[in-house]
């Protein structure tokens, strides 16, 4: 779902504990994640800040998740 987003340009899984071996190797210019992250304390964080990239963490809107829109979708 979220790689059929525009503003999407890759998903990646990953079986680690962080995704700091994928960040490392592609080096997104962009790497998000949700808003209960401090983008500087992680790895995957401190990994695109120091290459020049951006690391942003995304407020939660209220009542809205991943799990709660696929829960959903899979009701139908």
């Amino acid at each position: 779902m979220l790689a059929a987003l525009e503003s999407v340009s890759l998903v990646v899984p990953f079986s680690e504990d962080t995704a700091l071996e994928v960040v490392q190797e592609i080096q997104p210019g962009i790497y998000a994640k949700g808003g209960d992250y401090d983008m500087t304390a992680i790895p995957e964080g401190k990994a695109v800040l120091a290459y020049g990239g951006q690391a942003v963490a995304i407020d939660f809107e209220h009542d809205r998740s991943t799990t709660k829109l696929l829960s959903k979708v899979r009701q139908q």
